[in-house]
């Protein structure tokens, strides 16, 4: 990373960290972005040459890393089967360490809060089980079921988004112990599943 991409990654920190410190303080809603550039030491042209708006602020280091699960998944072994690659990839990004943990849980506590980000938010999780959907298709090839591949994606990302909502509350296991716990229970005996029945029949049949 060359000098200018090292400023740049500064810069937008800096203005992330000030939308995160003012929402704590004054509210989400209530923050400015002329707040932010003041807290941040920017100009007010220098957020919006960074940033869209004060979702996008916010929405910052989620939507850097939407992309990480589908490329963890592409970058496995060609010859490695899909459930075993998604597997490594969703333990990729589940490995993080208390300090990355800690800071997610204070970002999702204000997405909790502010109406803005919290509906765009649920865009990008979309866009991700999009985005692994597509490598889980290239890699089993032309003969590949799209709904066998949409259904790894969405159980994946299901897991991965259930592994963080977990750690806001319980941090005596790790994304990563949840995540194992959850594999557990779907691959046993008894799987969290809905049996397969016959419809009931409609009133008056």
């Amino acid at each position: 990373m060359g000098l200018r991409e090292q400023k740049a990654r500064l810069v937008r920190y800096a203005i992330y960290e000030a939308t995160l410190s003012l929402a704590e303080e004054v509210g989400y809603e209530a923050a400015t972005i002329d707040q932010v550039a003041d807290r941040a030491e920017v100009g007010v042209s220098t957020v919006y040459r960074y940033f869209e708006n004060k979702d996008a602020i916010l929405l910052a280091p989620i939507e850097e890393g939407i992309g990480a699960l589908a490329t963890s998944f592409a970058s496995r072994p060609p010859d490695e089967d899909v459930p075993t690659a998604l597997a490594h990839a969703i333990s990729s990004v589940l490995d993080r360490s208390e300090e990355d943990r800690a800071a997610i849980r204070r970002l999702s506590a204000q997405i909790d809060l502010a109406s803005g980000p919290r509906a765009r938010l649920w865009d990008l999780r979309n866009r991700q089980r999009t985005l692994l959907e597509e490598a889980v298709l290239a890699r089993l090839g032309a003969d590949a079921d799209p709904l066998w591949a949409a259904a790894a994606a969405r159980t994946s990302t299901m897991v991965v988004e259930m592994a963080g909502e977990n750690d806001r509350l319980d941090q005596s296991q790790t994304p990563y112990e949840f995540f194992r716990r959850t594999l557990s229970m779907l691959h046993g005996e008894n799987p969290p599943l809905p049996a397969i029945v016959e419809p009931a029949p409609l009133p008056g049949d």
